[in-house]
């Protein structure tokens, strides 16, 4: 069980979405236009979700804050489309470009790195039999103004016949850079799904296998070394998924040669160096690695 805040403008706005992570999380609803709306109450939690958020920017940015303190963030979709102001999708430096279509079936993208179902085709994430067409689904444009170390979970098309992916779900590493060339201080997550409706089964095993790779961190340490046993700073490494695979995420090497591995528990990677100057061992692997 995992200790949540849920930051929004209104209650009414995520009451859906907090009823639901309480089934297995203590939850917490934090108005931002409260006292506490700030980085000292913040950073107490376990993560931080925000949604239909306007006060980050003014309140002077305490998700942002508790994030640099290495606090996981779920950021939710913006107050209004067209823009992230104010959201802590763009105090993260996600995304800037924002926006919104009333429409609930997506497609899932490869990412064995965060979601563990099986995803084929289109499906819905609330049901519009339901709630008919009233309830909006945010997206993020996968272009220059969206970090470069995106990897996108969910899309629904290609947007107004561009080359420009929208975006539904997103994860981010540690580490990795964000809108404004800054390391991201913490591992997070775009997620444009209403908060305010019931998702269908698919919807839910998403927002799980998120929130489960958001707080569930294992780190594993390993040396790079030469056919010689020397060791290689700032060598490139691969980690790959072994049940697919699927590349999941790229590192290099520190300046004493040890490259640190972010896994998920119950599955299993392997990793891959290959060496630049050739030699009689021209790549190296690690197999099996487990948390």
């Amino acid at each position: 069980m995992a200790n949540i805040v849920i930051c929004s403008d209104r209650e009414d706005d995520v009451k859906v979405m907090i009823s639901t992570l309480r089934e297995e999380h203590q939850v917490i609803f934090c108005d931002t236009a409260s006292i506490d709306y700030n980085e000292n109450y913040l950073s107490t939690f376990d993560l931080i979700i925000d949604h239909k958020n306007s006060n980050e920017a003014r309140k002077g940015n305490p998700i942002r804050k508790s994030f640099d303190k290495g606090i996981p963030v779920l950021a939710g979709s913006p107050i209004y489309a067209g823009s992230g102001q104010g959201a802590a999708v763009r105090s993260l430096g996600i995304s800037k470009d924002i926006t919104y279509d009333i429409s609930d079936m997506h497609r899932i993208i490869n990412n064995t790195d965060v979601i563990s179902g099986n995803y084929h085709g289109n499906f819905p994430v609330y049901d519009r039999k339901i709630y008919g067409f009233r309830w909006c689904i945010y997206y993020i444009y996968h272009d220059s103004r969206t970090s470069a170390n995106m990897t996108p979970l969910l899309i629904r098309n290609f947007y107004a016949g561009s080359d420009r992916l929208t975006v539904l779900c997103a994860t981010f590493r540690k580490g990795d850079l964000n809108l404004y060339g800054e390391p991201f201080a913490a591992d997070c997550a775009f997620l444009g799904f209403p908060f305010d409706v019931e998702l269908t089964n698919e919807g839910m095993n998403i927002l799980n296998d998120v929130i489960f790779w958001l707080l569930n961190k294992t780190y594993i340490t390993a040396k790079v070394k030469d056919q010689d046993g020397t060791l290689l700073p700032s060598h490139e490494v691969y980690l790959h998924s072994k049940k697919s695979g699927d590349l999941i995420a790229k590192h290099k090497s520190d300046e004493h040669g040890e490259v640190v591995f972010r896994i998920r528990n119950k599955f299993n990677y392997y990793a891959v160096a290959f060496y630049k100057n050739g030699g009689v061992k021209n790549a190296v692997a690690i197999d099996n690695i487990l948390a």
